[in-house]
């Protein structure tokens, strides 16, 4: 974890993603509003935070 960061366990359900990307459903589609969602999905950075997450909190959560 870097020096400025840090792990906070939080308490209690998870009520669905803390970070998010809003895009408009618009034709044609935006290709600039579209390209983070790619890259995200492509490079497995759900799968990596969640395996990052889970290494700092030890199993919990």
């Amino acid at each position: 974890m870097p020096d400025a960061m840090r792990v906070v366990p939080l308490e209690g359900p998870a009520h669905g993603p803390r970070v998010g990307l809003v895009i408009a459903r618009t034709e044609p589609a935006s290709v600039l509003a579209g390209a983070p969602v790619t890259v995200a999905r492509e490079a497995g950075v759900r799968d990596a935070l969640d395996e990052l997450l889970h290494s700092y909190l030890g199993g919990r959560g």
